[in-house]
């Protein structure tokens, strides 16, 4: 076979391969819009940073602990009158030393549970900022699904005015319809030409915002939310009485109490407070200080020598009112960090109670919003078929249009409105996933 004919072959191969099913880009799943969310991240990365920093610190505070080791060496010469002077005077000297503080009344212990307490702190606002972006590759995720189902139904919106003006213009020109109703027809058709276009760039912004957040093409095919998977859900939160709503609200508050980052995050700040009010309580107390140092010098004259000491040191300050200043300060940021948290744990129990009634809301939407637009496609069936015999005015199937368009728009905001909600409990709860949540459902 030639080299051409083989060329050939292999350029074909290669199509075909890239035409196949299995080929084709696989939609974007939104357990894979948060991983790329994450990924891309800088916020996250700086956050990670944070939490190196924290570490660093803690593991400084850690080593104030051990003993301070120095060792110095060296050699001198001095000079006189003779060249031999320098050779007379030279010497050479060693010294080890090491110092170790025996007791500070308690300050470098509570510094370095501190230190853990901020560590503890910065990871629990590394979990945060996991949960606050996951939200965010919801909320894009789920605009963008939004969007496009809203652009089709203003498609078919289109088609229905369209299709009306279709038969509208047959009537008129049979003399069976006023120019007025004919021109009620061209106008709103008009108008929903406008709604489209309305809607596709509202699509356009909200893939731009996804893929701004993902790093991937904004035309990127989206996988599609199955929402018959909830329907079970969504029957059982719209059945709740208000004993069961009770129940959700406070099962849910005890998830948030256990997982909430931002909680957390007040409870070791309050923590960090307390530590800091021990170590600046410990300046009225003496510090202790250990030392031992060895060392060797070694001349011409006298040879080798060693010496060396040990020593006791204790310190205390006599500045009492400095010390009594900082225990102040410490002790106001301590109950400052007790009111942000009290004050954090009411807001978020008061959110974490409207979200999951603005949850169970949603549900209901989703019902009353499924029959509404059951209602309207059949009686926008039934009015266009009397529009078409004359028995129904351009005003009633008008009517009967505009009726069908609001319940397509209200059933599709019903059903990401859910989805959105659901998302939103879950970062009030400090969840990355739903199953906690839908395990306390009643």
């Amino acid at each position: 076979m030639s080299i051409a004919c083989r060329a050939a072959l292999t350029a074909l191969t290669i199509a075909v391969i890239s035409t196949a099913p299995g080929g084709a880009e696989e939609a974007l799943s939104i357990q894979k819009a948060r991983q790329l969310v994450l990924a891309k991240s800088s916020t996250l990365r700086k956050a990670e940073l944070a939490v190196d920093a924290a570490a660093l610190a803690a593991q400084s505070g850690r080593y104030s602990m051990l003993p301070s080791v120095s060792l110095s060496a060296g050699t001198s010469a001095g000079y006189g009158t003779g060249i031999d002077s320098l050779s007379d005077s030279a010497e050479e000297s060693a010294k080890l030393s090491a110092t170790e503080t025996v007791f500070d009344g308690g300050k470098t212990a509570a510094l370095n549970r501190k230190y853990d307490a901020e560590t503890a702190a910065a990871r629990e606002s590394l979990r945060g900022t996991r949960i606050s972006l996951i939200g965010d590759a919801d909320s894009a995720f789920y605009a963008v699904l939004s969007a496009s189902a809203s652009v089709d139904a203003a498609g078919s919106d289109l088609e229905a005015a369209r299709l009306r003006l279709q038969i509208a213009q047959a009537k008129a020109e049979a003399g069976n319809l006023s120019r007025a109703d004919y021109l009620q027809s061209e106008a709103e058709t008009a108008s929903y030409e406008t709604a489209l276009t309305t809607a596709r760039k509202t699509l356009a912004t909200a893939r731009a915002k996804l893929a701004s957040l993902t790093g991937l093409s904004p035309s990127a095919a989206l996988e599609q939310i199955d929402f018959g998977s909830y329907d079970i859900l969504m029957k059982r939160l719209s059945s709740l009485d208000d004993v069961g709503v009770d129940k959700l609200v406070a099962d849910i508050a005890d998830i948030s109490a256990k997982n909430n980052p931002t909680l957390s995050g007040y409870a070791l700040s309050g923590e960090s407070a307390r530590h800091a009010v021990a170590a600046a309580a410990a300046a009225y107390l003496p510090t202790i200080a250990a030392g031992f140092s060895h060392g060797y010098t070694n001349t011409k004259a006298e040879g080798v020598t060693t010496s060396g000491s040990v020593s006791l040191t204790a310190t205390l300050s006599l500045d009492l009112w400095n010390t009594k200043n900082s225990v102040d300060a410490a002790e106001v940021a301590a109950r400052q960090a007790e009111l942000d948290a009290a004050e954090g744990q009411r807001s978020i129990g008061l959110s974490v109670a409207q979200a999951v009634y603005e949850w169970l809301s949603s549900a209901r939407a989703v019902s009353s919003s499924a029959k509404a637009l059951e209602y309207a496609q059949s009686n926008y069936a039934n009015v266009l078929e009397k529009f078409k015999l004359s028995s129904a005015t351009a005003s009633d199937l008008s009517t009967a249009e505009a009726l069908l368009s609001a319940d397509k728009t209200a059933l599709i905001s019903a059903r990401y409105t859910f989805l959105s909600d659901l998302s939103a409990l879950r970062g009030y709860a400090g969840l990355e996933d739903d199953s906690a949540l839908l395990k306390v459902v009643p």
